[in-house]
């Protein structure tokens, strides 16, 4: 599994997977199922074939992209095999799918460099990123960058950052420009008290439309935040416990088309997928088996 839950860095001795996802979670009464649109697919599809991906990256940095199946009479969901999607990318840590921040019509990812610079990867809609542009500075104060959904409610996917000192969360504003993604001013949106969790996703799972953070502590209980659609979010509420088999959870996007995102977690036993069910108090249905066929370790530094 990965050296250091914490920075989801990638060097040449560490293997990662990207969930290349994008979702909204909340913490509602569970609204009824709609069926999944173009646009609920084109978050989580980086090759336009309307089914959410997953993107590895393996111990020498290449990238490469799983489409992910499900299977109706047995509600399975299953990854085929990886083809390549993108260069090497050893030069990055903190990598997050963000969904599209300007620039084209798919998804991209974003991660930080050793100098600190955020680096953006434009999906080019093929399946594959372009070279990485350099965006701004002083990202290296994080440990853990979350994305992957709209948290202030303008429709242009936002960023969350938790600090390596104190545990704070702020917000990087989401612009729609691929040249300046975020706003230049951060904001503080959670004091303290982050640094508890080892593991984080993003999306909509509970049903409204504002994005909403599931996270693992160090003791296995899953937490939700609820979204409040202004980029800050309500006192947490336990939703699960025994996740500390975990090391990372995935937000996946709706895998299994039933308009409600769903939710992979690896650990050293394996992968399990959550179905989604837009119930508050129960955002996840049972967990389900999950595989994927590697083209090195698996599961090793998982990020949305």
């Amino acid at each position: 599994m990965r050296t250091s839950s914490s920075s989801r860095r990638l060097t040449t001795a560490a293997t990662a997977v990207i969930a290349a996802t994008l979702g909204a979670l909340a913490l509602a009464a569970a609204p009824a199922a709609t069926a999944a649109g173009p646009a609920t697919a084109a978050r989580h599809d980086f090759n336009g074939n309307g089914t959410p991906d997953l993107v590895q990256i393996d111990r020498a940095g290449k990238v490469f992209r799983y489409d992910l199946a499900y299977t109706p009479s047995t509600g399975e969901v299953t990854a085929k095999a990886p083809v390549d999607a993108s260069s090497v990318w050893t030069q990055s840590s903190r990598i997050e799918a963000t969904g599209n921040l300007g620039g084209t019509a798919v998804g991209d990812a974003v991660g930080v460099g050793y100098d600190g610079f955020l680096k953006l990867y434009k999906g080019k809609g093929d399946g594959t990123f372009a070279a990485p542009m350099r965006v701004s500075g002083g990202w290296h104060t994080y440990n853990h960058l979350i994305g992957g959904a709209d948290v202030t409610g303008d429709g242009k996917p936002d960023l969350l950052g938790v600090t390596n000192i104190g545990g704070s969360l702020y917000l990087h504003t989401g612009t729609g420009k691929d040249t300046a993604p975020f706003l230049a001013a951060r904001r503080n949106v959670g004091a303290t008290g982050w640094g508890v969790y080892h593991a984080f996703a993003l999306g909509d799972f509970a049903g409204t439309k504002a994005g909403d953070i599931v996270a693992i502590d160090h003791q296995g209980i899953l937490w939700l935040h609820q979204g409040k659609g202004d980029g800050t979010f309500a006192n947490r509420t336990k939703v699960g416990a025994g996740w500390k088999v975990y090391d990372d959870i995935v937000s996946v996007g709706d895998a299994d088309r039933d308009g409600r995102d769903d939710l992979v977690a690896v650990g050293a036993g394996g992968g399990a997928f959550y179905k989604g069910t837009s119930v508050w108090k129960a955002p996840f249905a049972p967990a389900r088996p999950f595989a994927l066929n590697t083209i090195a370790d698996p599961f090793r530094n998982l990020f949305v």
